[in-house]
């Protein structure tokens, strides 16, 4: 098994109080008006590659933010909020389970009846029947 080096994890926990300032200045900015990314890039003095990361991350990890113009426009405007088009988080979970996941009819089990069950409702019935 090997080891992190301490100078990856001090790099990784730099890069991460960078993105954290940028997404509170990023954040800030957008409380007050809609912005395009050319405009948080300067504001925040990133490169126009790492505020696009920086963004998506906000968009989809995050819920924070959300493309305002409809497709197409560009320069694209930046606003608060959740984008309704994402997936939510349930949604993508049933997408990576449910395939997985067998749907069987429902059989009784061959565990015996507990007497007293039996005396008061009678034997175990083999049939279902559906409720009406």
């Amino acid at each position: 098994m090997t080891r992190a080096k301490p100078e990856a994890a001090a790099k990784r926990e730099r890069w991460e109080r960078e993105r954290a300032a940028a997404v509170a200045k990023i954040l800030d900015m957008l409380s007050r008006e809609h912005c395009t990314a050319p405009e948080m890039a300067k504001a925040t003095k990133t490169e126009p590659n790492t505020l696009n990361g920086y963004l998506r991350y906000m968009q989809k990890t995050l819920r924070k933010v959300r493309i305002a113009t409809p497709p197409g426009i560009r320069p694209a405007l930046w606003e608060l909020g959740a984008d309704p088009s994402l997936p939510s988080e349930d949604e993508v979970l049933d997408r990576l389970i449910a395939p997985k996941r067998g749907i069987h009819k429902a059989v009784q089990i061959g565990i015996p009846r507990d007497p007293l069950v039996a005396a008061l409702f009678g034997p175990a019935n083999q049939e279902h029947k559906e409720a009406a």
